[in-house]
């Protein structure tokens, strides 16, 4: 008496026959959270944020900033981009808690402060310009001494730029007048510059220092500088002789942990100064072979996935900082696709997904997965983050999938249960993974929800001859639970919904007859006739059969009733020979009359499965 047990359930391998995968491989795993072995779904997902009345529409990149005080809500930096990069500051004494960002549809990288942030005011441009007018100099009549003389523009927050065109000339100790400083700045809107720094040269010194001599208000046009020599020779030296904007075209920034920050444009890979990121000098410029698609950061290197080969970056500053082309040619595909974990950075090849670690860079979904297979999932246009040394993705709003490459027998599962997902994130501060649809951002798989629904579908089984198997029976979690919702928000929308129509009046879209008590008069699945009179309610309208309400059943809404759905198939050709819904764990007899020798279960759920057993009659099920 022959029967099958199936149990430590595993994901999908799609290179393989249907046929010659491993005995709990699946066919379909949809939704299924596989890492104990059992068959469970994620859970719904929890909103964070509610991004709708804000400027920014679809977002599709967000970025949480935690209040420092605990006395207010988190805020977040949005963008219709999912190209866009956001770093914070890494000065450790940073008195103004700066971000810095890069992107598609953001224009020049830009800066903002934390308070600036809350407040909601708009941030300005990153880096400090460089001032237009040279100096026109009085000296005192003689000849004495020669000085030049240049000034920078400093931001409110000490940020100094590069200085002006140097003016000389010859005179005597004294008083020299100086005039023709720039009074505004470029791009003054987005900027703020709010003082001038002046230097000059010192006479009998090395010509080519500059000493600091004063700082004045921005929009001041002259100045007379009548510092003694010894006393401007004991001041700081310009140090910002180099200290350009980035690109204007900057595609993107990651931070190293030296506290510099790296960026890209097309192949120029450049950096700022170490905990300077106003200041980019030309100087740490570097090239890659192929145009670059993204970067991240693994520890203390730079992954950089191009076109073409990926490259490897390190150093402890700028001006050492090298870089290594590795040998093998797999082009990065998606920027959003390159994703940072402990043991490597993960990003989408031609070939399959690429981690790149201390080994190089190879392909680790080789072995489930052929370089036709990994087509069909889109890498191009793959948008990810990762859990922990998951990989999670998306390639529509849609669809998408789980990767676990150091679960051996749970790595790929696909989604589709999670709709409208325009961006996904890593949450900088807690490690969870925020989704972010229908301009809210939601928690991944919380712990206190109800889970979705879910699918796994067993390979074909061969049995030695062919066998009518008229029994089964599913171990799994059996009852209801709490779903976990936001009842409020629909006990609230019942009460308007009765206020926008009252009983036994009409409604200003159909004019038919209203609410009334009880009934609501819907057609077989045809829209609610009172839809869109709650206002800024965005969910579906409830529809329901022929005098069905158009109220939401708040006390269904509350609890969910676990439930598995049984099919087995036979047969070359698939036939379903057993479909049920199954609320307990008793054995249910199948049809008899037929043989086969390839059997295969199709299992949907919203609990927990243990086990599946199947043989040719309950008797057989114990021997499994």
């Amino acid at each position: 008496m022959p029967a099958v047990k199936l149990e430590k359930f595993q994901g999908l391998i799609p290179r393989s026959s249907d046929r010659l995968l491993p005995n709990m491989s699946a066919t379909e795993a949809r939704n299924t959270k596989l890492l104990n072995g059992e068959l469970r779904g994620f859970r719904n997902l929890e909103e964070l944020a509610d991004f709708t009345a804000g400027s920014v529409s679809p977002v599709r990149r967000a970025y949480r900033i935690v209040d420092n005080d605990g006395l207010n809500p988190d805020t977040w930096l949005t963008f219709d981009s999912r190209d866009v990069d956001v770093v914070r500051s890494p000065l450790i004494n940073d008195g103004f808690d700066r971000y810095f960002w890069a992107g598609d549809g953001v224009g020049a990288p830009k800066m903002n402060t934390y308070d600036r942030i809350f407040a909601g005011d708009p941030p300005f441009l990153l880096g400090v310009p460089t001032p237009t007018n040279a100096l026109n100099i009085s000296p005192p009549a003689g000849s004495d001494e020669t000085r030049a003389y240049v000034y920078t523009f400093v931001s409110a927050y000490g940020e100094e730029g590069p200085p002006s065109p140097p003016t000389v000339d010859t005179g005597d100790a004294g008083t020299w007048a100086l005039s023709n400083f720039d009074t505004t700045v470029p791009d003054v809107a987005q900027r703020n510059i709010t003082h001038i720094n002046i230097y000059r040269t010192v006479s009998g010194g090395n010509s080519s220092n500059y000493y600091f001599v004063a700082q004045i208000a921005l929009g001041t046009t002259n100045y007379n500088d009548n510092e003694a020599t010894d006393d401007v020779a004991a001041n700081s030296l310009l140090e910002s002789t180099n200290f350009v904007a980035p690109p204007s075209d900057l595609e993107g920034l990651v931070v190293m942990p030296n506290g510099y920050l790296v960026g890209w444009a097309g192949r120029r890979l450049v950096m700022s100064e170490p905990y300077r990121p106003h200041a980019w000098p030309a100087q740490y410029e570097l090239s890659t072979e192929f145009p670059i698609v993204g970067m991240t950061v693994w520890g203390s290197t730079l992954v950089i996935g191009t076109e073409s080969q990926p490259y490897f970056g390190q150093g402890n500053s700028p001006a050492s900082f090298t870089t290594r082309k590795l040998d093998a040619v797999e082009p990065c595909l998606s920027r959003r696709g390159i994703v940072a974990t402990v043991a490597g950075a993960y990003y989408p090849s031609l070939n399959g997904l690429v981690l790149a670690d201390g080994n190089g860079a190879r392909v680790i979904t080789q072995d489930i997965l052929t370089k036709e297979e990994w087509s069909t999932y889109n890498p191009e246009l793959i948008y990810a983050a990762q859990l922990g040394l998951q990989y999670i993705a998306f390639t529509a709003p849609n669809t998408g999938f789980i990767i676990n490459p150091t679960e051996q027998d749970t790595k790929l599962v696909t989604l589709d249960a999670f709709n409208n997902v325009e961006g996904i994130e890593t949450d900088r501060y807690s490690g969870n993974v925020t989704l972010l649809a229908q301009d809210r951002a939601f928690e991944w798989d919380p712990q206190a929800n109800s889970r979705v629904p879910w699918q796994w579908q067993s390979k074909v089984f061969q049995t030695p001859e062919p066998y009518n198997f008229g029994a089964i029976r599913c171990q799994f979690r059996t009852g209801t639970e709490d779903t976990g919702g936001d009842l409020a928000k629909y006990v609230q929308y019942n009460e308007d919904l009765f206020a926008a129509v009252p009983s036994g009046t009409a409604s200003p879209q159909s004019q038919t007859r209203g609410l009334g008590t009880l009934n609501g008069g819907v057609l077989g699945g045809s829209p609610a006739q009172a839809a869109g009179l709650v206002v800024g309610w965005d969910e579906p309208e409830n529809i329901q059969p022929l005098n069905g309400s158009l109220l939401y059943e708040v006390t269904a809404l509350s609890t969910v009733t676990f439930s598995v759905r049984l099919q087995v198939k036979s047969g070359r050709e698939g036939t379903v020979r057993f479909d049920r819904v199954i609320f307990d764990e008793r054995i249910y007899r199948m049809p008899t009359g037929f043989k086969s020798d390839l059997w295969q279960v199709n299992v949907f759920g919203n609990t927990d499965v243990y086990s599946i057993q199947m043989g040719t009659t309950p008797r057989s099920l114990k021997q499994v």
